[in-house]
Parts: structure tokens; sequence; C-alpha cells
């Protein structure tokens, strides 16, 4: 069984980095058909993420908080609420969910994660991460 939170959290970074390289023009620069040539793959995964979901019924919300964060990109706040109208749009529709999975296989590249019950994580190549959990106090 697919979590559909877990597929709304994994749907986020393609969301906002599409929010983030067009700006307040989101939903334009997604909506149009044209490939962009200087998309890199995050990019396209990430308009092709974001066409499906404006094919939803909740399109609207959807659009409206993508462009409310693509105003004010890095503000988590607004991520939370994109990554909740997502997720209210995969609840509402598994057709839209099963899509959305598939999208994200294609999009994966050469990492595959699944996490569960985790305190932190981090992907990627040449990365650095220190977490100290349970540590007695100094």
């Amino acid at each position: 069984m697919v979590d559909v939170g877990e597929v709304a959290s994994a749907v986020l970074p393609y969301l906002s980095a599409v929010a983030g390289a067009y700006g307040s023009a989101v939903v334009q620069r997604v909506s149009d058909g044209a490939a962009d040539a200087t998309a890199d793959a995050t990019l396209g995964a990430g308009r092709r993420l974001a066409r499906r979901l404006f094919g939803s019924s909740r399109s609207s919300q959807v659009q409206s908080a993508l462009v409310d964060l693509a105003g004010r990109p890095g503000d988590e706040g607004l991520a939370d609420v994109l990554r909740a109208q997502v997720r209210a749009a995969l609840a509402a529709d598994l057709s839209l969910l099963a899509d959305v999975v598939q999208l994200l296989r294609a999009a994966g590249g050469k990492f595959e994660v699944s996490v569960s019950n985790s305190q932190g994580v981090q992907v990627g190549d040449g990365n650095t991460q220190t977490n100290t959990f349970n540590a007695p106090p100094r």
C-alpha cells in the first residue's frame, strides 16, 4: 500500500524546484507544452508532476499553493501548505496517485529511498550528516 503522505512529501522537492526556477510565472511555464531547453532533470520531472497535478479535481488549490511558494521560495509554511494540497489531491484520486508514483519512479534517477520510523535522512552524493539522538546533557 502506498502512503499518500510519503508520496506528497516526495513530490515537494520537485515542485519547489519548479517554483524557485519559474517564480510567479510557474503555472504558465508548467502548463506550456514546449520543453524548456535549459531545464535539468529535476525541473523536467517537476514540470511533469505539476502538469499531472494540474489535471486533478483539486487543481486550483494545488496551483494556488504553488504560486504562493513561488512568491516566497524557501518558506517552510508555504511548502507545508503545498504538501497538504498535494496530499489532498492524491487522497481524492487513486488514479492520480498511481500516475504520480510512476512519475516519481521515472524521475528517481540513481537514488531510491524507503524510510520508516526515521529521525533523520539525507540522500545524495558527497554529503555529510551528523545526528545525535538522546544525547546526555552536557
